[in-house]
């Protein structure tokens, strides 16, 4: 699986020099000048006038000083900050003059600002680049404020499905679209706030188009804060009309995603307009806060209306993803750490033998992310057994004898582990043990070869 060239990026000042207002003491020949400090949120008011056209400039030159007296990565001057970043992504969506470039700067300039360890943000290729394809909405960009609850821009025409669409000539309709699992993007973020001060509940989610035309659809999904998790798990999907039982979604950084069913590619995608202010009034008075649902984008390569391809990520948004074929034998399981061959003594959920069991998974040769798995015992006759150990309430396809758990990511890009720690037998006599992997909603199932074992009494 090929790995994405992640980027540091730093934002040029000028240094300033100004020459003292004091006299120059006597034998004194040099000038005196005093240094002032790099100020990363005193950028350019060039930067806004040549996004934002005319009179739309002065609420964000405003906006930029209000950040400005908030303080370097504030909570303030982030909150701020992602209300210019919701402005910018309207005029990418409401302009066809608006320059993607321009509004790649601008987005560069603001994020020194809002966060004082920028430096440390990784992107998927550079940020210039990044931003400036996710702002070129017409072919597929897609540049969105998420989060700040109810009464900030978690607000109507906020809290919709991130979608990234295009007109393109050979291509009309969705792409792709990601939204939260359960519940809304600030219950997301918010959720998450606690535990990484820096996101304050809100977030730039960005994408674009990272296949070539006419290639299998690829689409680029990334955020700033970058290093952002989402708890609960979202959802994407790739818009590519394949309804077959064997499409997944494959994202480059985690690997195959657990099948969940989506009306996704049907989404519209949201429009907002620029604010005139973010005081008091203007927040009351402002337009924007506005879902477009008259126009529904086409699907791609097709006339009929599409469920789409869809899986819960694990929780990290970056990546790359498209669609993978898993047809019924592409899914593999091998044990790990295989029950032994003889057991003595059986066990209770406190008490008796027990002993490791794992096995690991893959999916057309990737790894899995977000699977249930499942470990089963039979008697000699073929009747399942009961087993001691790990039963995941999210995993219930096994059956009630199953025990069951999420498999869990390892360094490898090709399989993922099933462990299901300390397990225990409750009958003596012959058991053949099964693991296996069942791809939910999808053809498929992987599981290992039978290992048997003979329990005997304990001594």
């Amino acid at each position: 699986m090929a790995r994405r060239l992640l980027c540091l990026f730093s934002v040029g000042a000028t240094l300033a020099l100004a020459a003292c207002s004091e006299s120059t003491p006597q034998g004194t020949t040099e000038p005196q000048f005093v240094s002032t400090p790099t100020d990363a949120c005193g950028f350019s008011n060039t930067l806004i006038n040549n996004y934002f056209p005319g009179s739309a400039a002065g609420p964000i030159r405003t906006l930029k000083q209000n950040m400005a007296d908030s303080g370097l990565g504030t909570r303030g001057a982030r909150t701020i900050g992602f209300r210019i970043m919701d402005s910018i992504g309207a005029v990418s969506r409401t302009s066809s003059s608006a320059s993607a470039t321009a509004g790649a700067a601008l987005t560069l300039a603001l994020i020194p600002c809002m966060f004082a360890n920028a430096s440390t943000f990784t992107y998927p290729t550079d940020p210039a680049t990044d931003f400036a394809k996710a702002l070129t909405s017409a072919d597929g960009g897609a540049y969105f404020v998420r989060g700040g609850g109810a009464g900030g821009l978690d607000s109507p025409g906020r809290s919709a499905d991130v979608v990234g669409t295009t007109s393109a000539p050979d291509v009309d309709g969705n792409l792709s679209a990601i939204e939260p699992s359960s519940g809304s993007w600030t219950t997301m973020l918010d959720d998450l706030a606690a535990a990484n001060t820096s996101s304050e509940g809100r977030a730039l989610i960005y994408g674009y188009l990272a296949s070539a035309p006419g290639a299998p659809i690829q689409y680029e999904w990334a955020t700033i804060p970058s290093a952002l998790t989402f708890s609960p798990d979202a959802v994407v999907t790739v818009c590519d009309n394949d309804l077959s039982a064997s499409a997944m979604i494959l994202t480059e950084a985690v690997g195959v995603l657990a099948y969940k069913a989506t009306d996704l590619c049907n989404s519209a995608q949201s429009i907002t307009a620029v604010p005139t202010g973010w005081g008091p009034r203007a927040l009351a008075a402002r337009l924007g806060q506005m879902l477009v649902g008259t126009v529904t984008p086409a699907p791609l390569h097709a006339t009929a209306l599409l469920s789409g391809t869809g899986g819960t990520t694990s929780k990290i948004p970056r990546s790359i993803v498209s669609k993978l074929s898993v047809g019924t034998n592409g899914v593999s399981a091998d044990w790990v750490s295989k029950p032994p061959a003889v057991i003595v003594g059986t066990a209770t959920l406190t008490a008796g033998t027990k002993f490791p069991v794992s096995f690991k998974g893959s999916a057309a040769g990737n790894s899995i992310v977000g699977f249930c798995a499942y470990l089963l015992g039979r008697n000699n006759n073929g009747t399942p057994t009961q087993l001691i150990g790990l039963r995941d309430p999210a995993c219930t396809a096994g059956g009630p004898e199953a025990l069951s758990v999420l498999v869990q990511t390892t360094s490898s890009d090709t399989e993922t582990l099933a462990n299901f720690g300390q397990v225990g037998v409750t009958k003596t006599g012959g058991i053949v043990f099964t693991g296996f992997v069942q791809v939910v909603g999808r053809a498929g199932t992987g599981a290992t070869p039978l290992a048997k074992s003979n329990v005997k009494p304990a001594k």
